[in-house]
């Protein structure tokens, strides 16, 4: 059933990408995003309750991935709310997300793109990765997407304490749990608590 599931979402995301492709430039880390990862997240793990973290203009269809499922976002730019989810966008820091949530609250968290570009603190970096923990459910996942660069001002996932909580998970459709995109800079680690 599971795979049924999953081919049903891949044709679902892919009919939203590419509605929408005109909203912002087609990189590769976003299709494994978009084509690959929250397809089968939605098949696999058929989560009720999500939060994004970080917002984009290009981002904004993401909403329509998660329909009928309760989705919240957070972004620390005001500007960003157009962005959200309509009803459920927090403006607030990513450290901060556990002072808006209940504990074991999500089934799934995306954090795409935050760490180094807004989360760039070493105590900042801990205190999200903190909350993130605290307000995710039991075998809820964690997928981290993130900026590999050479000159990077933050911390690798693996220097993060407060990650060392979490399972690495076998993300199956990207054999493992690290993906490297083809443009050798973004990198999703995948997590499970």
């Amino acid at each position: 059933m599971k795979i049924i599931k999953t081919c049903y979402y891949k044709f679902f995301c892919n009919k939203i990408v590419n509605k929408n492709l005109f909203e912002r430039e087609k990189y590769s880390d976003r299709n494994v995003l978009e084509l690959i990862i929250i397809p089968y997240v939605l098949g696999n793990f058929n989560p009720k309750k999500i939060l994004d973290i970080g917002r984009e203009d290009y981002e904004k269809f993401y909403n329509e991935f998660f329909s009928g499922r309760e989705l919240w976002t957070i972004d620390i730019d005001p500007k960003r709310k157009k962005y959200g989810s309509p009803g459920r966008h927090i403006i607030d820091d990513a450290a901060n997300v556990k002072n808006h949530f209940k504990t074991n609250y999500f089934d799934f968290i995306l954090i795409n793109g935050v760490l180094g570009w807004g989360l760039n603190q070493d105590e900042k970096i801990e205190k999200a990765f903190e909350g993130i923990y605290d307000i995710i459910k039991e075998k809820g996942l964690l997928v981290l997407g993130w900026n590999d660069f050479d000159d990077a001002k933050h911390r690798k996932p693996h220097e993060i304490k407060a990650l060392k909580k979490f399972t690495p998970y076998f993300f199956k459709p990207l054999k493992g749990t690290e993906f490297e995109c083809v443009n050798g800079h973004h990198k999703y680690n995948f997590y499970i608590k």
